[in-house]
């Protein structure tokens, strides 16, 4: 199974950076690093935040808008964590299925920002 994500991971790098040198041929007549770096970059990030766990983030992302809550108000932490163990039993299925996504998208994200550093 692992090793099926490096592959997939791996085409997914090629793909972006064959479409990217295309793209910098296309539009400058010249393969310009740097404009490919910094495309890579990019779209590196936009592959990470795209493997970003969302229903997470919009289940806790509102907690630290609130502030501090005040020593009389006892904390509600107990009662997020057994409203999200509730919900990850009910969507096991979609998140088990995400999940590979998930992986797949990062480790394709971390590459192409490692290989784009060193194109700027």
């Amino acid at each position: 199974m692992m090793l099926k994500k490096f592959k997939i991971s791996f085409f997914i790098v090629v793909g972006s950076y064959a479409l990217l040198l295309l793209a910098s041929y296309l539009f400058n007549g010249e393969f310009d690093t740097s404009i490919i770096g910094m495309w890579g970059l990019i779209l590196g990030l936009l592959m990470l935040i795209a493997a970003l766990p969302l229903h997470k983030i919009v289940f806790f992302g509102g907690r630290g808008i609130m502030g501090v809550q005040s020593p009389e108000i006892p904390g509600d932490e107990h009662l997020h964590n057994k409203i999200h163990k509730s919900y990850e039993k009910e969507h096991k299925e979609e998140i088990s299925k995400n999940r590979p996504l998930q992986d797949v998208l990062s480790l394709a994200g971390i590459v192409i920002i490692l290989f784009s550093l060193f194109m700027v």
